[in-house]
C-alpha cells in the first residue's frame, strides 16, 4: 500500500534533513577553516582556486565559474579579485570571446592548491572513516540525487515565476 502524502510528510519533517545536513556542512567548513588557518586562503577560496585548476584549458569565465559553484556572480568577483591580489591566479582576455576574462591558476596557485587539496582529502577520509565504501558510494549518490533534484525544483520555481 503507497504511503500518503502527509504520512511521507510527517516522516521527513522528524527526520530534520535540513537541520542534518547544514549541520554536516558548517561543521565541515569549520574543521577545514581551522586546518587552514595558517594557510594563504580559506574553504571558499580553496573551492573556488578547485574549481579553477580542475577545469583549466575549457575557456573558464567568470560566468561558467559561477555555475560550478553554484555561485552568483558577483559574490564570486571579491573572491577572484583576493584570489588575484595573492597572485593565485590570472585574469586574461578571453580567447574564443575578447569580452570575457579567462581564469587561469598561477604557478603559486597551483603549488598553495595542492598543498590545501592534501588536507581536504585527508579531513574527507577522516569524516568518511564511519561508512563502509559501500555506504559512502551510497552517500554521495544520494547527495548527488539531492542536488540534481533541487535543480529541477529551482527550474519549476522559475517557470512559476513567470507564468
Amino acid at each position: 500500500m503507497k504511503e500518503s502524502t502527509r504520512g511521507r510528510e510527517k516522516k521527513l519533517k522528524d527526520q530534520r534533513f535540513p537541520v542534518s545536513l547544514r549541520g554536516s556542512w558548517f561543521g565541515l567548513n569549520r574543521n577545514f577553516r581551522d586546518l587552514l588557518a595558517d594557510k594563504l586562503i580559506t574553504p571558499v577560496q580553496y573551492t573556488t582556486l578547485r574549481n579553477i585548476y580542475e577545469f583549466e584549458g575549457l575557456n573558464l569565465n567568470q560566468k561558467k565559474l559561477s555555475i560550478l559553484l553554484s555561485s552568483n556572480q558577483n559574490n564570486l568577483t571579491a573572491i577572484l579579485k583576493k584570489l588575484e591580489v595573492q597572485e593565485l591566479i590570472d585574469r586574461r582576455q578571453g580567447k574564443m570571446d575578447g569580452r570575457t576574462k579567462e581564469i587561469e591558476v598561477t604557478p603559486l596557485g597551483v603549488q598553495v592548491f595542492q598543498e590545501t587539496q592534501a588536507i581536504a582529502l585527508g579531513l574527507q577520509s577522516k569524516v568518511m572513516e564511519v561508512f563502509s565504501e559501500e555506504e559512502a558510494n551510497r552517500l554521495m549518490n544520494y547527495l548527488k540525487k539531492c542536488s540534481e533534484n533541487l535543480d529541477l525544483v529551482e527550474q519549476g520555481c522559475k517557470v512559476f515565476d513567470t507564468e
